[in-house]
C-alpha cells in the first residue's frame, strides 16, 4: 500500500490537468476551442469544420503527440442534437484528451478523421450505423453490424422504437441486498 496522498497518485496516473491544458492549447493555436475539465481527461470542443485540422494538430504536435485514438463514439442529447466524442491518448507522453464535436439534429454530418487515425475507419462506421451520423469522405461507409438495407433506424438513439422496452427489461434486475 502506498503512502502517497490520493491527489499525487491521481496526478501520476492521468497527468496534471494544468500541464496538459498548456500542451493542448499550444497544439490547437489558431483553432477555435471550448474548454472544460473532466474527471479523468481534459475536454475540448471544436467546430465541425475544424475536427480534421484539430485532430492532425493534436497528433503531430511534438509535446501533445496524441498518436492513439482510444475510442470514438456519440451521445444522443435528444432535442439538443448529438455529440461525437474522440478519446485520445499519447503513448509516449502518457496523457489523455477528450475532443467533442456538437452536431445539430438538422446536420448530422462531419468530416472523417481516417486520414489522421486509420483506426477511425471502423469506429466511424459503427457511429454512422448506430446513430445515423455521416462522415464525409469516409473511405468505406459500409455497415458493420446491420443489413445494408436498414438505413432508417439507429439502435443507439434515444428515440429508437425499442429503447423503452430495453429500459423496462432491466427493471427489478438490480442487486436486492439479500444474501444468495
Amino acid at each position: 500500500m502506498t503512502t502517497e496522498p490520493a491527489e499525487e497518485q491521481f496526478t501520476k496516473q492521468i497527468g496534471d490537468h494544468a500541464e496538459i491544458w498548456s500542451i493542448v492549447d499550444n497544439a490547437l493555436l489558431g483553432i477555435g476551442v471550448t474548454r472544460e475539465t473532466g474527471f479523468m481527461d481534459v475536454i475540448v470542443s471544436v467546430e465541425t469544420d475544424e475536427i480534421v485540422e484539430a485532430s492532425r494538430a493534436l497528433r503531430d504536435d511534438e509535446e501533445a503527440n496524441f498518436d492513439y485514438l482510444r475510442s470514438l463514439t456519440a451521445v444522443d442529447n435528444m432535442a439538443d442534437g448529438m455529440e461525437v466524442v474522440y478519446h485520445l491518448y499519447s503513448i509516449s507522453k502518457k496523457h489523455n484528451v477528450t475532443v467533442k464535436v456538437f452536431l445539430s439534429n438538422e446536420s448530422l454530418r462531419l468530416p472523417t478523421v481516417t486520414g489522421v487515425w486509420p483506426a477511425a475507419n471502423w469506429l466511424e462506421r459503427e457511429v454512422a450505423e448506430m446513430f445515423g451520423i455521416k462522415f464525409s469522405g469516409h473511405p468505406d461507409p459500409r455497415n458493420l453490424l446491420m443489413p445494408e438495407e436498414i438505413d432508417d433506424t439507429f439502435p443507439l438513439r434515444k428515440d429508437h422504437p425499442l429503447a423503452e422496452i430495453e429500459v423496462l427489461q432491466g427493471e427489478g434486475m438490480g442487486y436486492s441486498g439479500e444474501e444468495l
